[in-house]
């Protein structure tokens, strides 16, 4: 697919962010927005979604649900087909899954809740909201997924073994589904960020970043903008010649 950042058809285009409420969440909405596209903006914070649109340049089109809820999900494209049908957005042409969830803890104690709670957020959703989106965009034979996945799921990390391997499963699907959907016009990456400064990472103490940063090669952490830019570059014609590729954010970070 081609999506001119600078033509006015891009207004002719919309997409799906999924957990659209958080840090990156926002700055991919916006960096999204900013090109022109209609951003349906998912989360369940429906407070945090009407800020979200109230901050945001551009056309922002909240939807509050729980992606882990299938029956949500299916309501959700449903109305995303209508409006299309309407012809009150543009064509559906992305999906950016970026909804996740982290919880640190060794093997020995990791609850079968946790373990599927992550499974659940960070694969099986994102699987059915690929399954879903897949059948829009077979439709013009036009289409980008973009996954949010890790460098944890890539290299592992002591104390998340659970959140790991979710991420390992969704970078398996991505690499997998770029082959299948090719020859429909779909492309398939993945944005892999490394430590991201949010206000999730807030609790690090500052010697902890610390040492963080010198595992880093840039010796610096990341921004939720400078993943946003990653996810915007493969959803427009820069990349319209990549498929299959995990893009790193991380500044060269040895897990």
């Amino acid at each position: 697919m081609t999506l001119p950042s600078s033509s006015p058809a891009v207004a002719n285009y919309s997409v799906l962010v999924t957990g659209a409420t958080g840090a990156i969440g926002r700055a991919i909405v916006q960096a999204l927005s900013l090109q022109g596209l209609t951003v349906f903006a998912g989360g369940r914070d429906k407070t945090a979604l009407d800020a979200l649109v109230k901050n945001t340049q551009g056309r922002v089109i909240p939807l509050n649900y729980d992606v882990t809820d299938e029956h949500a999900v299916k309501a959700i494209f449903r109305v995303i087909q209508k409006v299309q049908a309407d012809e009150t957005v543009g064509k559906f042409v992305g999906l950016v899954n970026n909804a996740g969830v982290m919880k640190a803890s060794p093997l020995v104690i990791t609850s079968k809740s946790d373990l599927h709670q992550q499974f659940n957020v960070n694969f099986f959703a994102a699987y059915q909201h690929m399954q879903l989106a897949s059948r829009l965009m077979t439709r013009h034979k036009q289409g980008v997924i973009v996954n949010l996945l890790s460098q944890i799921g890539e290299q592992g990390s002591q104390g998340l073994s659970a959140y790991s391997a979710s991420k390992a499963a969704l970078t398996g699907a991505t690499k997998s589904l770029a082959k299948e959907l090719a020859p429909l016009g779909i492309r398939v990456n993945g944005v892999a960020p490394g430590f991201i400064e949010t206000p999730l990472t807030d609790h690090f103490s500052d010697q902890e970043k610390s040492e963080i940063k010198n595992r880093i090669a840039l010796k610096k952490l990341g921004t939720a903008e400078q993943v946003a830019q990653a996810v915007a570059f493969l959803m427009d014609e820069r990349s319209s010649y990549t498929t299959g590729h995990i893009l790193p954010v991380d500044g060269l970070f040895q897990v």
